[in-house]
């Protein structure tokens, strides 16, 4: 793997992988089994990354993966008698990674979105979201009153779901 596809994996995993430790947490009930087998997907991610096709999005690849990873670490554990059965694993798969791919399309339209905010509402949002300073904080920074920040933080969330909804409708409208 070259450097800049050991950039693009970086990139993508870090983005995926709440997505598929969130699955993997759901399917097997216990935070430090979920961490364990987390490991075992990046790893295979790794391992996998030139097979992955990019005109697909990557949190539902990943899945894909953590669904061997999770069958693997299921057999070693057949023991136990807390696991879900093949057909359940397969449902719950296909909703995280149906899941993954609704959220890809939510971060490009918030991408677009983001792109029409200016001026003081877009320094409100880096100041809350980039640099994660309070409401109070922003005021003095921007020179506007507490009240004041909220609602334009406010009024700039809400525009930018309605856009985020506005370009998702759109997109299902073309498919």
């Amino acid at each position: 793997m070259n450097y800049s596809l050991n950039e693009q994996l970086a990139a993508e995993w870090t983005r995926a992988q709440r997505t598929v430790a969130a699955y993997l947490t759901s399917t097997l009930g216990n935070f430090n089994e979920a961490e364990e087998v987390l490991a075992r997907v990046a790893m295979a991610a790794v391992r996998k990354y030139d097979t992955y096709d990019a005109s697909r999005p990557f949190a539902a690849w990943a899945i894909g993966i953590a669904r061997l990873e999770l069958l693997n670490y299921r057999r070693q554990m057949a023991t136990d008698k807390h696991v879900f059965d093949d057909a359940l694993l397969d449902q719950i798969t296909e909703s995280y990674q149906r899941q993954a791919q609704a959220l890809g399309s939510h971060r490009e339209a918030l991408a677009e979105c983001l792109k029409r905010v200016d001026g003081r509402a877009r320094r409100a949002l880096e100041l809350r979201y980039t640099e994660n300073m309070k409401p109070a904080a922003i005021a003095e920074q921007l020179m506007m009153s507490g009240g004041a920040v909220r609602m334009l933080l406010m009024r700039t969330r809400q525009s930018l779901r309605d856009c985020i909804r506005s370009r998702i409708a759109g997109q299902v409208e073309h498919e």
